[in-house]
């Protein structure tokens, strides 16, 4: 299943993704926007919309193409979260992660998870740019744009979370079928979802702007993106399919163009955590940067292209097997910024590749001691752990990471892999279970957990296994009942 595949139907169920359209005055804009807090909440109260969301959410993990990287969901999450924190009417915690995707495109739905295609930051050219993204899905969610556009459908054509869901997950194996089922589902024809979508849209726009400002952002990173985008490939036979299914107006661009430039000024510096991620992408993920790229990107009069260029030549190295290069070229890196995660992260891999783990290993426990709470430090010191043959020190690192963040993928991975080395089964099944529930596979978790039962003659440990599959059972019949 394509992760492509995925948003073109969340586009169809939802549509509220990056489209423009037309828009109004400011004086129109307060005259028909709702009053948020109580939008909504006779249809789906905030904690039911919390248990749809994470409910899909764990279907976007078993299926769609995520990318579990350490060092891009830290950036990802922090930006996001920045954002976040200037933003009126969060309910509850956000969620950003990585679809690998070259589509540009970005998406958010209930229950606060925000997923951005690689292929996004690739286009993007400031991180004032790739923030507007973001702000525009933060504001899709805090203004409850799903919940509402589902209350509206309701009125004309009664549909059942069951049957959206499903055909989503029917169009992951059969996009014609999936297409058919939404638009049955969801009835979505007519004027009123024409309507609806652009006042959504204007609202989004209005308040991801005010929020970019807050957030210390460049408000004209909105219209210099997506204007950019429609001048782009506007005369091109075949657009992103974002552009297909959500064209770009000159008069909405205009309008939000016109809102930026009534704002306050600001002078945002280059970022190197930008520059860098998209680097790590380009070289790592989408592909279609050439070496010759990198060199000239290290050859910029420029001292973040110049970093940025290094760091993906380094990449580069590391993966094609240059070891002994890829070390030539993180030094002068790391020497520069010592306790940057995005170098860190590559040199714990190339000395990995060396297996040079005591070096590794003490390194690593130096950058821990000063930065026990840097999830890319944590990550990447259980991994070496890991493939030293340290399976306590992993667990270790793993168990107390995983106290803070108990549904993180990667970690819970990796805490199965320490338990299979280390030859504890029924912690190995066990967590197992976790990651398959986190993924929607309840049954399959339960059955794990009789599995880590059948592994322990431990009282208390068996009573625990008991309550964690009455507890998944009770997650499943709870997605029962929202059917």
């Amino acid at each position: 299943m394509s992760a492509k595949t995925i948003h073109f139907f969340i586009a169809c169920l939802f549509t509220f993704t990056l489209s423009f359209s037309a828009a109004s005055s400011a004086t129109q804009d307060r005259q028909r926007l709702p009053e948020i807090g109580t939008t909504g909440a006779a249809f789906m109260s905030i904690e039911r919309e919390q248990v749809v969301g994470d409910f899909y959410m764990r279907q976007v993990r078993s299926q769609a193409p995520i990318i579990y990287d350490p060092v891009l969901d830290s950036y990802l999450n922090s930006l996001g979260q920045r954002l976040v924190r200037n933003t009126g009417g969060v309910r509850y915690p956000f969620n950003f992660f990585w679809i690998n995707n070259k589509e540009i495109n970005a998406f958010a739905f209930m229950g606060g998870y925000v997923g951005v295609h690689t292929g996004l930051v690739n286009e993007a050219r400031t991180e004032s740019e790739l923030a507007a993204v973001l702000g525009h899905e933060v504001a899709h969610v805090t203004q409850r744009h799903i919940v509402r556009r589902m209350q509206e459908q309701q009125r004309s054509m009664p549909m059942t979370i069951a049957g959206i869901i499903g055909s989503i997950l029917l169009g992951m194996a059969n996009p014609e079928a999936g297409a058919a089922g939404i638009y049955a589902t969801m009835g979505m024809t007519g004027q009123s979802q024409i309507n609806y979508t652009r006042m959504y849209e204007q609202e989004a726009d209005r308040i991801g702007l005010s929020v970019l400002l807050a957030a210390g952002f460049d408000p004209r990173g909105a219209p210099d993106f997506f204007g950019r985008l429609a001048e782009k490939y506007r005369y091109v036979s075949k657009p992103p399919e974002m552009l297909m299914t959500h064209p770009l107006p000159e008069s909405r661009i205009a309008d939000t163009r016109a809102r930026a430039e009534s704002m306050r000024p600001v002078d945002v510096p280059p970022s190197l955590d930008f520059a860098l991620a998209k680097a790590r992408i380009q070289a790592r993920y989408i592909g279609n940067s050439t070496q010759s790229d990198f060199e000239s990107m290290r050859s910029s009069r420029n001292a973040i292209n110049q970093q940025a260029g290094q760091y993906a030549l380094a990449i580069r190295a590391l993966d094609n097997g240059h070891t002994d290069l890829a070390h030539e070229l993180m030094q002068p890196l790391l020497e520069r910024a010592p306790n940057n995660p995005f170098y860190i992260d590559v040199q714990t891999d190339i000395l990995l590749a060396k297996e040079d783990y005591e070096t590794v290993l003490n390194w690593l426990r130096g950058k821990y001691i000063q930065q026990p709470t840097e999830p890319v430090i944590t990550l990447n010191f259980a991994n070496a752990a890991l493939k030293a043959r340290d399976t306590a020190l992993a667990e270790k690192l793993l168990r107390d990471f995983l106290l803070q963040q108990p549904n993180h993928a990667l970690a819970l991975d990796l805490l199965i892999q320490v338990y299979e080395r280390g030859g504890k089964r029924a912690a190995m099944y066990e967590t197992r279970a976790e990651a398959l529930a986190l993924r929607g596979n309840f049954q399959l978790a339960i059955d794990q957990l009789h599995t880590a039962h059948n592994h322990t003659d431990n009282d208390l440990t068996h009573k625990r296994l008991n309550a964690r599959i009455d507890q998944i059972r009770n997650m499943e019949q709870q997605v029962q009942s929202l059917m």
